[in-house]
């Protein structure tokens, strides 16, 4: 078993929620929930690599090393007022 690690990120658009990484493009995911978009995304992870496997394409090395999200907060003349840094 090769343990593999992708970054994934969800985001919800007309009521749904949409996964992609940026590192398998191709690979997408889409659920009614963040749970289903998951699994969904995770069956297409299988599927590529299933694919890959009979084409002969070793399984892709993750380009993404490190995410963080920014917030911040700007005044009425987009002058940075606050920033938070959260990890994932």
């Amino acid at each position: 078993m090769t343990p593999c690690a992708f970054p994934v990120a969800i985001e919800r658009e007309d009521g749904q929620y949409y996964a992609y990484s940026d590192d398998l493009p191709g690979v997408y995911g889409l659920g009614e929930t963040i749970e289903g978009a998951k699994e969904s995304m995770l069956e297409g992870i299988r599927l590529y690599v299933l694919e890959g496997k009979s084409d002969g394409r070793p399984i892709p090395s993750p380009k993404t090393i490190y995410t963080e999200t920014v917030s911040v907060a700007f005044d009425d003349s987009c002058r940075m007022c606050e920033k938070f840094s959260h990890y994932s």
